[in-house]
C-alpha cells in the first residue's frame, strides 16, 4: 500500500473522529430551551470534552513516544464516537453526559498522537509538508461537517436521534479492524540521537501557534457577530465564515505542498505576515471586497497550520507523539482560551475593538516564528 493511500485512509479516520466534538455545540440551544438546562450547564458540556482532549493529548504522545503505549485508532474513534452518541439516549441525566463527554475527550485525544505518529513516518523527504496537510485537513473537514449533521439530525428527529451518530464510528471502527492500519510508531529508531534534539525552536513554533489559535479561533467565534452589526444577516454572516474556512482548507493544502518546495520556515512566516493586512481589510472594507478579504485571510492564516507540525517533527523526531499532543492540544485549547479573553474586552471596549487587537496577536506570532532556528541537519527546511 503506498503512502498516500494509506495517508488517505489515516485522513478519513481524522475526518470521522472529529466530526464528534462540533455535535455538542449544535446541542446547545436543544438543552437549554427544550430540556431546561442554564447556559452554564449547557456550556460546559463541550469544556469538559475540550478540557479532557486538550490536557491529555500530551500524555497520551508521551506515552506512545517513551512507553510504547498507544491506543489503536479503531478504538479511539469508537470512544469518541459512543461518547457523544450516547447523550441522545439520556438528555435528562446530566451527570452521566457529563461522563460521556469525558470518555468522548479521551477518543479524542488518544486518536491524534497516534495517528500522527504514523503520518510522521509515511510522509518523510519531500512530501512531508503535503502529506501532513492532507491528514491535517481531513480534521477540518470533520469539524465542518458534524453541526451540518447534528443539525440535520436535531431538526427531524431531536435529541433521541443523536443516537444514529454512532454508526459511522462503529462502521470505521469495524473497517479498520478487518483491515488495520499499523500501529506501530517506532520513531526512535528512525530519529537522530536524542541528545543533539533542541526543543528551544519546537517551543518557539508552539507559543507562535498558540497565538495564531488565538486569531483563528477569534475570528471564527466573532466575525458572524461583526458581519451581523454591518448590516448581514445571520444567514449570510455564517455563510461568508464557512466560505472563509473552506478557504482555508485550500490554504493548508497549499502551504503543506508549497513548504516542501521552499521551506517550512519560509512558508509559516510569509504566510502569517501576509494574513495581517488581509484581516484589516476585512475591517476596512465592505460587500465584494469584504467578501474577498475574508477568503485571503482564511487562505492565508490555515496554509502554516500543518507546516508548524511537520516542522516540529523534524526537529524532534523522537517525540511524535508529545509534540502532536502539544500542538494539536495544548495550543489550540490556549488558543480557545485566548478567545475568551477578546470577549472579555469586547465587553468591555465594544467588539470592533477587540478585532483589532488581532493583527497585534498576529505580528507578535510572525515575530516569534522568525526567532526559530534550525539544526544543521534541517536547515534546507528554512
Amino acid at each position: 500500500m503506498s503512502a498516500f493511500r494509506k495517508i488517505g485512509e489515516l485522513t478519513i479516520a481524522h475526518l470521522i473522529n472529529d466530526i464528534y466534538a462540533p455535535v455538542l455545540m449544535a446541542l446547545q440551544p436543544v438543552l437549554i430551551t427544550m430540556y431546561g438546562y442554564g447556559y452554564f450547564e449547557a456550556a460546559l458540556l463541550p469544556v469538559v470534552h475540550s478540557l479532557t482532549s486538550s490536557l491529555l493529548q500530551p500524555v497520551f504522545g508521551y506515552l506512545a513516544d517513551n512507553k510504547g503505549i498507544k491506543v489503536s485508532i479503531g478504538i479511539s474513534i469508537l470512544l469518541s464516537g459512543i461518547g457523544v452518541s450516547i447523550l441522545g439516549l439520556i438528555p435528562n441525566q446530566y451527570c452521566i453526559m457529563l461522563m460521556c463527554v469525558a470518555i468522548s475527550g479521551v477518543g479524542h485525544a488518544s486518536f491524534h498522537p497516534g495517528a500522527l505518529c504514523q503520518v510522521s513516518i509515511l510522509a518523510t523527504g519531500s512530501s512531508r509538508g503535503k502529506l501532513t496537510s492532507l491528514f491535517v485537513v481531513g480534521g477540518n473537514m470533520g469539524m465542518a461537517l458534524g453541526p451540518i449533521i447534528a443539525g440535520i439530525i436535531l431538526t427531524t428527529g431531536g435529541v433521541p436521534q443523536v443516537i444514529w451518530l454512532i454508526i459511522p464510528a462503529v462502521v470505521t471502527a469495524l473497517v479498520l479492524y478487518i483491515n488495520p492500519l499499523s500501529d506501530s510508531c517506532n520513531i526512535k529508531q528512525k530519529s537522530s540521537a536524542d541528545g543533539n534534539e533542541n526543543w528551544r525552536p519546537v517551543m518557539l513554533l508552539f507559543s507562535g501557534a498558540t497565538l495564531r489559535s488565538w486569531v483563528t479561533f477569534g475570528s471564527m467565534t466573532f466575525l458572524p457577530t461583526y458581519l451581523v452589526l454591518e448590516g448581514y444577516s445571520l444567514l449570510e454572516a455564517t455563510t461568508l465564515v464557512s466560505i472563509m474556512m473552506v478557504a482555508g482548507v485550500a490554504g493548508q493544502l497549499s502551504g503543506g505542498a508549497l513548504s516542501d518546495r521552499i521551506g517550512r520556515k519560509k512558508v509559516i512566516v510569509i504566510t502569517t505576515s501576509a494574513s495581517i493586512p488581509a484581516f484589516i481589510a476585512i475591517l476596512l472594507t465592505h460587500g465584494s471586497l469584504l467578501i474577498v478579504s475574508m477568503m485571503i485571510f482564511g487562505f492565508l492564516l490555515w496554509s502554516s497550520f500543518s507546516v508548524t507540525i511537520a516542522m516540529s517533527h523534524e526537529l524532534i523526531p523522537s517525540k511524535v507523539g508529545l509534540i502532536s499532543g502539544l500542538f494539536l492540544g495544548i495550543a489550540m485549547g490556549a488558543g480557545a482560551i485566548g478567545v475568551s479573553l477578546s470577549g472579555a474586552v469586547a465587553d468591555i471596549a465594544g467588539l470592533y475593538t477587540s478585532l483589532e487587537t488581532f493583527p497585534i496577536i498576529l505580528v507578535i506570532s510572525v515575530i516569534i516564528f522568525m526567532l526559530v532556528r534550525s539544526p544543521a541537519s534541517h536547515l534546507h527546511h528554512e
